[in-house]
């Protein structure tokens, strides 16, 4: 029977001496947030069609904070096989970082799209954008699709005397396809 009360114990000193661990270092933070570009795109015949996206920017908000005595050494962000870091000296007065970073259009993959701003066969060449004259051209709601490109990942060191910490976070990457006229410029095919 005291082995038992013993055994008992043991659970609750464990969480004492973890809680007490963790009131010493501090909380150790990493969040990003990143905006989501668009991308217009052409209307195509109706079917299963592969989207090659273009570059595409993406501006990003972080929060970066190491525990009580411990410093930042270093902040990077990648994507893809494009990476963006900033050293100590750069991290030490900032908690929040804004950072951009431009992803080559060769580094994302193709999107599949289905039925996503196809030609209307009655119309025959425009899509189902309607314009007004008297006023700027809308896209309904409908003419919108927000879908993952691709994913970003972050990491944060900190550094006290000999002592290193590293936290990690990923967080997917949005992008807006945005059916656009048939003539507009600059607007993506799908193939």
């Amino acid at each position: 029977m005291k082995f038992y009360r013993h055994f008992l114990a043991l659970p609750a000193l464990c969480i004492f001496i973890f809680a007490a661990a963790a009131d010493e270092t501090g909380s150790q933070t990493l969040s990003v947030a990143a905006e989501t570009p668009e991308v217009p795109v052409k209307p195509q015949p109706p079917g299963r069609r592969s989207l090659s996206l273009p570059s595409l920017n993406y501006a990003f908000s972080v929060e970066a904070r190491c525990p009580d005595d411990w410093a930042p050494a270093s902040l990077s962000l990648n994507i893809a096989d494009s990476r963006i870091s900033k050293a100590g000296k750069d991290l030490e007065n900032q908690v929040n970082q804004q950072l951009d970073i431009t992803v080559p259009a060769r580094q994302l993959a193709p999107l599949t799209l289905r039925d996503f701003c196809v030609i209307d066969p009655a119309d025959e060449g425009s899509a189902t954008v309607v314009e007004k004259p008297d006023a700027p051209p809308q896209v309904p709601v409908s003419n919108r699709l927000r879908l993952v490109a691709a994913l970003a990942h972050a990491s944060l060191r900190c550094t006290r005397d000999d002592q290193e910490k590293t936290v990690y976070v990923s967080q997917p990457l949005d992008v807006t396809l945005i059916c656009e006229a048939s003539d507009a410029e600059g607007a993506v095919t799908a193939r």
